[in-house]
């Protein structure tokens, strides 16, 4: 009842508290056996306060049907992955290569394109998504106020702003 609340009132407001931007990202070793001097064999993994996860699958819940993706998106999407992404590839190349014509194909690698999205952007296509002007005015309070820190053995960084990313 409480949560019911509490989340009524930040989307009557379009407004949430300061420590629902708050994050800790700590950073994991991918492969144990590599340079551990390396950056790129780490990745972040960034913590978030729970009361905000909850916001944000309730949130979800109720942009549900605005935020409708692609059949042919396998990332990111329930029940959809990477094994469903090469059985489609490899059935549509079979497709051609049994019929004798050329298949050509193109990869893109985007696997930092999440870091990089303009709040701006973001907001104007949820409004263009059919996504309630209401919410969009939460996220943007909630996106201005986003703040994080790096976590390494004991010791924490000072608080810096996010200006990009989901």
């Amino acid at each position: 009842m409480h949560l019911k609340r509490l989340f009524r009132t930040i989307l009557i407001h379009s407004f949430v508290a300061d420590s629902f931007g708050m994050f800790i990202s700590i950073p994991l070793l991918q492969d144990k056996t590599g340079n551990v001097n390396d950056v790129n064999n780490y990745r972040a993994i960034t913590l978030s306060p729970v009361i905000s996860k909850l916001f944000e699958a309730v949130l979800i819940t109720v942009c549900g049907s605005a935020l409708n993706t692609d059949p042919l998106q396998f990332g990111f999407k329930a029940n959809s992955g990477c094994n469903d992404a090469i059985f489609s590839l490899t059935s549509i190349v079979r497709y051609f290569i049994d019929r004798k014509s050329s298949v050509y194909v193109a990869s893109l690698d985007i696997s930092k394109a999440f870091d990089k999205v303009s709040h701006y952007k973001m907001y104007n296509s949820l409004l263009t998504a059919g996504v309630l002007l209401i919410i969009v005015d939460v996220l943007c309070d909630w996106y201005g106020k986003m703040f994080c820190c790096f976590r390494w053995n004991n010791s924490i960084s000072h608080l810096f702003s996010v200006g990009s990313g989901v």
